[in-house]
C-alpha cells in the first residue's frame, strides 16, 4: 500500500520556479503588447502617408494643367487682361465695384 501512495502524491513546484514562470509569463505579455502598439503605430503612419500621397497627388495634377494653361498664349492674354487690367492700343477699361450697399 505504502507503494500505491508514493504513485498517487504530485510533485510540488518549487517557489523560485513558480516565480520564475511567472516572470516568464509576463514578460511574454508585455512583449505581446510592446508588439501589438509597434504594429498600431505602423498602420497610423501608413494611413497618414496614403492621405498625404493623395493630396500631393491631387497637387501635382492641379499644377500641371496650371503649367499647360501656361502655355498657351490665350490664357495667358486673358489672364493679363483679367487681373492685371493689360489693354490693347486705343482699349479702355472700365472697372465696376461689386458692393452691393447702393440697394
Amino acid at each position: 500500500m505504502a507503494r500505491s501512495h508514493n504513485k498517487k502524491k504530485r510533485r510540488r513546484l518549487s517557489p523560485m520556479l513558480k516565480l520564475a514562470m511567472v516572470l516568464c509569463a509576463a514578460l511574454m505579455i508585455f512583449s505581446g503588447f510592446s508588439e501589438l502598439k509597434t504594429m498600431y503605430d505602423l498602420h497610423r503612419s501608413i494611413s497618414d502617408t496614403q492621405q498625404k500621397q493623395s493630396v500631393l497627388k491631387a497637387e501635382k495634377k492641379e499644377l500641371t494643367k496650371k503649367k499647360k494653361d501656361l502655355s498657351d498664349p490665350d490664357y495667358i492674354e486673358y489672364i493679363a487682361r483679367g487681373k492685371y487690367l493689360v489693354t490693347k492700343e486705343g482699349e479702355q477699361v472700365f472697372k465696376f465695384s461689386n458692393d452691393d450697399t447702393n440697394n
